[in-house]
């Protein structure tokens, strides 16, 4: 009896368009799963998949790098009712530099409301949403999404693209956005505003973000700016003040971190949709069929 209200109660939001979770609506939302990779091993990790249908069959989408350790046939496991349940995968991968494998369930996973990744209409400028779970944060899904996790929503622009092979139809997305380890193989959405209807249409895949490298600093004290060093005196910021008055400098101690510059970056899914009919292995993907 659940799980027929919850078949019935995602049918009335599909059909009635009626979004769940900010702006993005229900055939993203219910489609995203929380993954977890060599569990029990120093490589476990979590991160993002979602499931898309090619010719009426299912199929799962997540990052390259996600399942890099795994052999082609493997485990994956995915967050159910608060546990992590493993299932056996058959793994495709895309070829360099495409960060994208296709997963063959061994069932549906998810419902099928459709989720189009053809013909895209978006905008530079327009608002894109990414899904996936950070640091494995999730929200409580309490069965508006079966027995998964709703993922974190998060928005930014569509920036640009960058082809990569115009005949193979690959290229870069890149959202100005914040990414977070654990977003990756999540989806990367928006809306199709030549319709009149809300229409949430794929766009492609999060990699991860474009980091920027910098050095270190600690603080020097100095009695006056002028006693700065030449690489404070060429960036006047690095010049600071105490509460009490006393000046300091930040200089470099020869170390580098790794900043994230908020343009996440990811891939669009003509590879991944080429691949797939390839090995049209999926199970067949039936609304009604959902967990």
């Amino acid at each position: 009896m659940k799980r027929l209200i919850f078949v019935l109660l995602s049918f009335a939001i599909f059909c009635f368009d009626i979004p769940i979770g900010a702006q993005v609506t229900s055939n993203v939302l219910m489609r995203v799963l929380n993954l977890r990779v060599n569990a029990g091993t120093p490589l476990a990790a979590t991160a993002t998949g979602f499931t898309i249908d090619v010719d009426g069959r299912e199929y799962l989408i997540t990052a390259r790098h996600v399942v890099a350790n795994l052999k082609d046939e493997d485990t994956v496991d995915i967050r159910s009712d608060e546990d992590w349940i493993p299932m056996r995968f058959k793994i495709f991968r895309c070829a360099d530099p495409i960060d994208i494998a296709v997963l063959i369930p061994p069932r549906q996973l998810t419902v099928n409301f459709d989720l189009p990744f053809d013909q895209l209409n978006f905008q530079f400028g327009q608002d894109a949403f990414f899904l996936g779970f950070p640091y494995g944060i999730a929200s409580p899904g309490q069965g508006l999404n079966g027995p998964y996790p709703l993922a974190i929503i998060k928005r930014g622009t569509i920036s640009g693209t960058i082809p990569l092979d115009v005949a193979k139809k690959t290229y870069i997305v890149l959202p100005d956005g914040y990414n977070n380890p654990g977003f990756s193989g999540g989806p990367i959405v928006y809306r199709d505003f030549s319709q009149n209807k809300y229409v949430m249409k794929l766009i492609g895949v999060v990699s991860g973000f474009i980091p920027e490298t910098v050095p270190a600093m600690i603080q020097h004290d100095i009695k006056n700016p002028s006693e700065a060093g030449a690489a404070a005196r060429a960036q006047p910021w690095r010049i600071q003040q105490h509460p009490d008055g006393k000046y300091f400098e930040y200089v470099d101690n020869g170390t580098y971190i790794t900043l994230n510059t908020g343009i996440v970056q990811g891939y669009g899914l003509d590879p991944a949709i080429d691949l797939i009919r390839q090995h049209p292995l999926g199970p067949l993907a039936d609304r009604k069929s959902v967990v």
